[in-house]
């Protein structure tokens, strides 16, 4: 049974270790965040092989079935909500790059010195102040803006520190250069708030379908069947239920999947 339970585990790693393309994006993160991801995943996949192996010394092979049907909905019910809470957490922090960049060019525009400028708008706009910090001590401000915009929901600062250097290197006005960024990311953030919109019901459609095998198993007992009996009792049906189960979860991650590289890849 234990060896059942491994290798039921090692197909649930195969399922969830990130594809190439995944691998890649990973690659590219910060070695602090790339580091999290990948100790959160060696964490779940080490926790699903210990609850698949007591689930087969006490349950025997039933165990082991039903234990790994519901990691893999808990699993991705937390996946999913994950994803949510990092794209709900990014659209804030877009949100306040748009307002730091009117409040830098309506500052500019009133007289402010851009130095004053950074700092007093640093103050309602947290992302800017490790720009604002650097450049009170001497450093460039737009270095230090393209740093925070590695962040995700960062980028609109790279627009900011483009217009920052610009001005800086070629003696433009920093209020025109400043004005036009903060409109264009204003702008980004309309057709972002479409977009989201617009996605809105594609969410809910892979949503409607995690319920449908409910809705199936519903019917059979309407019918005078026992799902639950096959699906719990019989080889056969822990089968049916791990296939079942797999597929749900696919359809819905992939779903949300192409929304978030819609709306950016969040």
């Amino acid at each position: 049974m234990a060896v059942i339970a491994a290798l039921l585990a090692a197909l649930a790693a195969w399922w969830w270790v990130p594809a190439e393309e995944n691998l890649r994006r990973i690659a590219g993160e910060p070695t602090a965040r790339r580091v999290r991801r990948l100790s959160a995943s060696v964490a779940w996949l080490g926790a699903l092989a210990l609850i698949l192996v007591l689930a087969g010394f006490v349950a025997g092979a039933a165990g082991v079935a039903v234990a790994l049907a519901a990691s893999v909905a808990a699993g991705t019910v937390a996946a999913m909500m994950a994803r949510h809470g990092r794209r709900r957490r990014s659209a804030a922090r877009a949100t306040e790059i748009v307002k730091a960049g009117e409040t830098m060019a309506g500052l500019l525009r009133v007289g402010r010195v851009p130095s004053a400028a950074l700092v007093e708008a640093a103050l309602d706009a947290p992302v800017l102040r490790p720009a604002a910090a650097e450049h009170s001590a001497g450093g460039e401000a737009a270095p230090a803006l393209r740093r925070v915009a590695a962040q995700p929901g960062c980028e609109g600062l790279g627009e900011l520190a483009d217009a920052w250097e610009i001005a800086t290197r070629t003696g433009a006005s920093l209020v025109e250069a400043v004005d036009v960024a903060a409109q264009r990311l204003a702008a980004q953030a309309e057709v972002t708030r479409v977009v989201a919109a617009e996605l809105a019901a594609a969410r809910l459609s892979g949503h409607m379908m995690a319920v449908l095998p409910l809705v199936g198993i519903g019917l059979g007992y309407a019918l005078g069947g026992d799902p639950l009996g096959f699906l719990l009792a019989q080889p056969a049906g822990w089968v049916c239920l791990n296939v079942g189960v797999a597929l749900v979860c696919a359809g819905v991650w992939w779903i949300d999947a192409i929304a978030a590289q819609a709306e950016g890849g969040v």
